[in-house]
């Protein structure tokens, strides 16, 4: 299952990108990983996984930010040297591209929780559970 993922350009001045938490803030939306990429001298592309996307798209828009909804894939996987590896060797054999990856908060101890856009999320993912990863839904 997919999870739904804000994607905010935003200026990459500190006063730029906390207007967009602070936006959320207000709104009552807790922000569970972000990963903010420098996409050129003044501009960032931040990228967010919520709590409630929806509502938060709506916050940004008030406070006259676009976001952009997409699907990634998010999979737990045990807190341990090589369990990123062991993701990505399980995809070997499927073609799908990493197009990027970045962590989120996990609230299981000895667990770690990754953020993954794929070429393909539904191959990739289906690959992933055929080799015993497991993928979280949207909750």
């Amino acid at each position: 299952m997919y999870r739904q993922q804000l994607t905010v350009l935003t200026g990459n001045a500190a006063r730029d990108v906390g207007r967009v938490f602070s936006l959320l803030g207000e709104a009552g939306i807790d922000v569970r990983a972000h990963c903010l990429v420098d996409n050129g001298e003044i501009h960032a592309k931040l990228r967010l996984i919520v709590a409630e996307p929806e509502r938060a798209a709506a916050a940004l828009a008030a406070g006259k930010l676009t976001a952009v909804l997409n699907e990634v894939v998010v999979i737990e996987v045990e807190d341990r040297p090589g369990a990123l590896g062991r993701i990505l060797d399980a995809l070997a054999a499927v073609p799908v591209a990493v197009s990027y990856t970045y962590t989120a908060v996990s609230s299981r101890p000895g667990t770690a929780v990754m953020v993954f856009r794929f070429s393909d999320n539904a191959l990739a993912e289906e690959a992933l559970r055929q080799q015993g990863i497991r993928t979280l839904s949207a909750a």
